[in-house]
């Protein structure tokens, strides 16, 4: 029977046994696709606010069990890019200065045998050139420095001794060991296919 404009709809105790069971019915099913639906929503929601991506310690990523949840920890290093930009000189943890008369100079840091002598960290962030090699390898290593003192990559993975081993170690022996057997250069390893300093670095810097 169809319902005209201005006519009062018959409440359910009106209807006939048969329309209550119906609606009854349809009232139930309703109440079932909402509660399917608001677990979906309570699980996708923290992956729109996570901060960060996945990182792993060096021997980690060398080895092929990069990939155990075990080893996988939360990085939100920032890379070169953003430690060179003025806006973001306030950001630069203490006891490192970005410019002025206090400027930390990169051999302060990491030792007179870091090859760029007078240079400040943010000097070396500055050093033109392609995504390889020494130079490029510097930059990620500052950017490194400054993300590992503000806890930005955890301890287990970079920490600030680490990242002046790491240069330490390419400066004297032109590779870092992240383990046994394994060399990693500046931008390749051997045995081939397990990783790279830079490579490795820039993995900790999704930001």
């Amino acid at each position: 029977m169809n319902h005209k404009p201005n006519e009062p709809v018959s409440a359910p105790g009106d209807a006939t046994p048969q329309a209550r069971q119906a609606a009854l019915i349809a009232r139930r099913r309703l109440l079932r696709g909402g509660l399917s639906v608001a677990p979906v929503l309570m699980v996708s929601a923290p992956r729109s606010v996570m901060a960060g991506g996945i990182c792993t310690p060096a021997s980690s990523y060398a080895s092929i069990n990069a990939s155990r949840p075990n080893l996988q920890y939360t990085c939100s290093g920032r890379t070169p890019g953003y430690w060179k930009e003025n806006q973001w000189f306030g950001q630069w943890p203490s006891p490192y200065v970005a410019s002025g008369s206090g400027a930390t100079l990169f051999d302060a840091v990491f030792g007179p045998a870091g090859g760029y002598q007078s240079k400040t960290l943010l000097d070396v962030l500055k050093l033109e050139g392609n995504e390889m090699g020494r130079d490029a390898l510097a930059r990620h290593i500052v950017a490194a420095l400054l993300n590992a003192q503000k806890g930005l990559t955890q301890g287990n993975v970079l920490s600030v001794v680490t990242v002046k081993a790491i240069w330490a170690s390419f400066v004297s022996r032109g590779y870092y060991e992240p383990t046994a057997g394994i060399k990693w250069y500046a931008d390749t390893s051997v045995p081939a296919g397990t990783g790279g300093i830079t490579p490795w670095l820039k993995s900790t810097m999704p930001v």
